[in-house]
């Protein structure tokens, strides 16, 4: 195929125009987020910078400068031996003490204030002060939030398909369970916690169905843990069960059935029925039969989701007089087209948003798993291209798709080849409503906290592991960019989830600064343990050549974060 001078320009001015946006975009979300992102990260070195500067004082050590920020000082205030300043690049900070430069002469009577001359064990006090701090501020945190409150999801089942061992023992989509083998549940996560630890034993659940209080057994079984971060590779689970549900998105496949006649289109999010708040495909159903038993209309809020982007809000009324949901000629919109990316195989062929896949290759489709499959299992080699079936406005388009081999980053963080058309998937879940979960009494909040902080150690060791191994992208590595957003992100959602931010990226400086790596904590702790070991300090030689290799190894490691920040500006989820 050749393509015309013109198409080309419209095609490279499309791509320059969507870049130039998404630029903007991260330059605007970036530079909104400052306020939240020096909050976090200046507490974070504050409290890493105070374990050093507390703990070298305590040794006698004379600390000269105490600063957050690296640079130019921009405010300053000098109390007894030391000055306190703040500096201009908010990305760090640093305590300089007297004797830190091994070059350096000495005084003999300068030197029971000298760091270098104090005995190694109290220079590895001084050194791991700082990470332990940033350990027991993550603690601190996590208490805390026991104080606020940790918004939770609700211990209530969402959809679940028929076939799956959830739905056999007997659970149902919005079941609220209430206690497991007689002890209450005050959130999934604790729920989620009971099974993983049942050893396969049979478990009673009570469970809140309606108006009534039901019993029901389930046996977990030892399966695949999907959670890569997880140091056990199998865990007891009950399988399908899950608190997510369809979202409220419908298709409308046929232009004359009552609800096209309403007004209803395909990928319309419907908020309201008879001004009741509806979340889920599941309470828009049951809200619409309701509606219908004590009237023959129901009115409906909706707004178009269509192209991933909300529309004006709209309102529809909806007249019928039976109460046949399925002959209103509503479904799930899970095998409606979302959105489709320009340029790729499927904006070629004429897949538009809205559309609903019938077919690949003469097989039907009734779920996007099935779309996902097909397309996965293309074949170049045997297949030219694949037949598609698509429904538009009640008419079936026959489609020719070559699908395109695409690098992808999955949910949990793998990159994965595999064959896309570049279409997005109306298969959208919602959670529960989520539960305030505070712990009883003091010590109740405070173990709290230890069991978090534990929790998100276990959790940042395992990623580290799993990174090491290739089993995660190093594409996840993210910058101080990436912390940036995260940190404004968190602080838009609420004090409890800006804290647990705050509390996990401390856990983060407490490990990534007791690597071994020159320049950072652990590097200094390797040498003064092999000093203690040995009994005489390492060559000053060969700390200063550790010390180029790590500083040259750090500001690496900074500039490749970086890029994957910028990078990702770009790169495809799809």
């Amino acid at each position: 195929m050749v393509l015309k001078s013109s198409d080309l320009a419209m095609r490279a001015s499309h791509r320059q125009s969507y870049s130039m946006d998404l630029i903007l975009h991260y330059l605007q979300e970036t530079l909104s987020g400052i306020g939240p992102f020096v909050l976090l990260l200046g507490l974070l070195v504050f409290v890493h910078e105070l374990g050093h500067f507390l703990v070298a004082k305590w040794c006698g050590v004379r600390v000269e400068v105490f600063s957050l920020g690296f640079g130019k000082k921009l405010l300053q205030y000098k109390h007894g031996d030391t000055t306190y300043c703040i500096s201009m690049i908010p990305l760090g900070g640093y305590v300089k003490m007297f004797g830190d430069n091994f070059a350096a002469e000495v005084s003999e009577e300068e030197k029971s204030h000298s760091f270098i001359h104090k005995p190694v064990s109290q220079r590895i006090a001084v050194v791991l002060a700082g990470p332990l701090m940033n350990l027991f501020f993550a603690i601190f945190l996590f208490t805390a939030i026991g104080f606020i409150g940790d918004r939770q999801p609700a211990a209530v089942v969402g959809d679940i398909a028929s076939t799956t061992q959830a739905y056999k023992d007997g659970f149902r989509p919005g079941d609220k369970i209430l206690s497991v083998e007689n002890k209450s549940v005050d959130g999934w996560t604790q729920l989620i916690d009971r099974i993983s630890q049942s050893n396969e034993k049979e478990l009673s659940f009570q469970v809140q169905r309606g108006n009534e209080s039901i019993q029901i057994s389930s046996r977990p079984e030892i399966s695949k843990n999907e959670n890569i971060f997880s140091s056990q590779e199998k865990v007891p689970q009950i399988e399908g069960l899950s608190f997510e549900s369809n979202a409220a998105l419908i298709g409308v496949p046929s232009p004359q059935s009552p609800a096209a006649l309403a007004g209803l289109k395909n990928l319309d999010l419907i908020l309201k029925v008879n001004e009741k708040d509806v979340s889920s495909f599941r309470s828009f159903k049951t809200a619409v039969i309701e509606g219908l038993k004590t009237g023959s209309e129901v009115q409906m809020e909706v707004q178009s989701f269509a192209e991933g982007k909300r529309g004006p809000k709209r309102t529809i009324s909806l007249a019928s007089s039976s109460t046949d949901f399925d002959a209103l000629g509503i479904e799930f919109a899970e095998t409606y087209v979302l959105k489709v990316k320009d340029p790729s195989p499927a904006h070629k062929a004429g897949l538009k948003s809205g559309d609903k896949i019938v077919s690949i290759d003469g097989k039907p489709v009734s779920n996007w798993t099935n779309i996902l499959d097909s397309i996965k299992n293309f074949d170049p080699k045997s297949e030219g291209n694949i037949s598609l079936l698509a429904m538009r406005e009640g008419k079936n388009i026959p489609l020719q798709l070559v699908p395109e081999m695409t690098q992808l980053m999955n949910e949990k963080g793998q990159e994965e080849n595999r064959f896309t058309i570049g279409i997005l998937s109306s298969n959208l879940n919602v959670g529960p409503e989520t539960v305030l979960y505070r712990p009883d009494g003091l010590l109740g909040k405070f173990s709290y906290g230890l069991s978090q902080t534990w929790k998100w150690t276990e959790f940042t060791v395992m990623s580290m592991v799993r990174l090491f191994q290739g089993v995660v992208s190093y594409k996840n590595i993210g910058g101080v960019i990436t912390i940036g957003r995260v940190a404004n992100h968190s602080y838009d959602a609420g004090l409890s989830v800006f804290l647990k931010t705050m509390a996990i990226i401390s856990i983060n400086l407490f490990l990534l600064n007791l690597l071994p790596v020159p320049v950072l904590d652990g590097g200094h702790l390797v040498f003064y343990g092999l000093e203690a070991l040995k009994g005489s300090p390492v060559s000053m030689k060969k700390l200063e050549i550790a010390q180029q290799v790590g500083l040259m190894l750090l500001l690496l490691l900074m500039a490749f974060a970086l890029f994957n920040d910028v990078s990702n500006l770009f790169s495809s989820q799809w």
